[in-house]
């Protein structure tokens, strides 16, 4: 397994610890899963500027974190604050349980399906520069999560819409966009077309 793909996978498994706040948001009350981003979302940020104000704290976790930290985010802040900013602010706009969730797991599953596939298989290059492969990957992901959830319609095109989202070459952190403008693209989505809840 060469390093490239070694250093994804500790990533993207990091990622999939988003399921740790879709779990809270899904059992415990609105208010408490708010409490407890903001309260990450501090400790993060004091993290990162003890890692921008420390050199050595930042070699620390550049060298023992490899994987975590891309080589472009040593000197950025991290995608972590994205992430979880991203999941508080989309609480804190959209009501529907179900749409917040779906783009939780649109994230956890489809963007991390998508980078793992492109990065070890893609060879078909899109305009914005991700691959078809990853892009299918991330597709399908995304329609297993919806199926879960809603109705195959509603399933089908949400997987499409979280696709083509993921597909965008966002400059600045894709996590902190992909939960909010999903979870509204699908709020918006289930005016027009009546969807089953899952369960």
């Amino acid at each position: 397994m060469n390093d490239i793909l070694k250093d994804e996978l500790k990533r993207k498994g990091f990622h999939l610890l988003l399921l740790i706040y879709v779990a809270g948001y899904w059992y415990l009350d609105r208010i408490t899963v708010i409490i407890g981003l903001a309260i990450a979302i501090f400790i993060v940020a004091l993290l990162e500027i003890l890692r921008f104000k420390v050199p050595a704290c930042n070699a620390f976790f550049c060298s023992h974190f490899k994987g975590f930290y891309r080589k472009e985010e040593a000197d950025k802040v991290s995608a972590l604050i994205g992430t979880l900013s991203g999941a508080l602010l989309t609480i804190i706009i959209f009501q529907d349980k179900f749409m917040v969730l779906a783009s939780f797991l649109y994230l956890a599953f489809g963007d991390s399906s998508a980078a793992l596939i492109g990065r070890t298989l893609g060879k078909h290059k899109l305009i914005s520069g991700k691959s078809i492969e990853g892009s299918l990957a991330c597709f399908s992901a995304c329609l297993i999560v919806g199926l879960c959830l809603f109705n195959w319609v509603f399933a089908l095109i949400g997987a499409f819409i979280a696709t083509a989202i993921e597909a965008i070459p966002w400059k600045i952190n894709d996590n902190f966009w992909m939960q909010i403008i999903n979870a509204a693209l699908l709020t918006f989505l289930a005016y027009l077309i009546p969807y089953t809840k899952g369960f």
